[in-house]
């Protein structure tokens, strides 16, 4: 028996739907996470990826605070892309450094260099100028109050959200911020430490908390030390 022509195109638009129907569904490109990208950890807390590359086992990996979450295997994804969905789960944490180490699955993110950052350097001393990004109040620039060992206090505009974003000097990545605390040698200053605000935007009056932040080349060393995720960091 032979097909009309009006059965003939009606055939071959059935088929065509069954064929699109068998067709697996296209993959969705993994998405890139790079330093100062936003995130969701647990879904709800919003804070800022610090750093993302490689550790020494090839593992993609992720660096932000230890605030962020209050335990590990904890899902993460993208405050700004949602949909793309996790994109990792935070593998260890430690809170005395303030920071967490996100595993990141390689088929749905991959990491990436922040734009402008060049390098590592060690964390900045009283006086730099250094800059973060963050969540809540973008890009920030401010002068160094102290440096202790492993955290130093800076004049950039930090704020809820911000948590976990790259501290940069001179286009090199020095620190991780933890958050608004008043440094140890601010004396009788220190007393206003509990009555200052955060900085909630950059243009606000210049009495806030200034940001305390944590040396990302000891964050690295901690997590070498101990062979944990993120052992031998190196950057995108």
């Amino acid at each position: 028996m032979r097909f009309t022509r009006l059965a003939k195109l009606a055939a071959t638009a059935v088929m065509a739907g069954a064929a699109t129907l068998m067709a697996p569904a296209a993959a969705q490109a993994a998405v890139p996470v790079g330093g100062a990208t936003p995130v969701l950890v647990g879904g709800v807390a919003g804070c800022t990826i610090t750093a993302a590359g490689y550790d020494a086992a090839g593992i993609p990996v992720a660096f932000t605070a230890a605030h962020c979450s209050d335990r590990i295997n904890v899902p993460v994804i993208l405050r700004d892309n949602q949909g793309a969905g996790v994109i990792g789960t935070v593998a260890t944490r430690n809170e005395i450094l303030d920071y967490s180490v996100i595993r990141l699955d390689p088929g749905v993110a991959f990491p990436v260099r922040q734009a402008g950052v060049v390098g590592r350097a060690p964390a900045p001393q009283f006086g730099d100028v250094v800059c973060k990004d963050g969540l809540s109040t973008g890009h920030t620039c401010g002068i160094t109050w102290q440096r202790e060992g492993d955290r130093f206090w800076s004049h950039a505009c930090a704020g809820y959200g911000d948590s976990g974003g790259p501290i940069t000097r001179d286009g090199r990545l020095v620190g991780l911020v933890s958050g608004g605390h008043m440094p140890p040698a601010a004396g009788a200053a220190g007393s206003l430490g509990p009555v200052l605000p955060s900085c909630l935007h950059p243009a606000q009056s210049p009495f806030f908390l200034p940001a305390l932040g944590y040396s990302f080349d000891a964050i690295v060393a901690d997590a070498t030390a101990r062979n944990w995720p993120g052992s031998g960091f190196q950057m995108a």
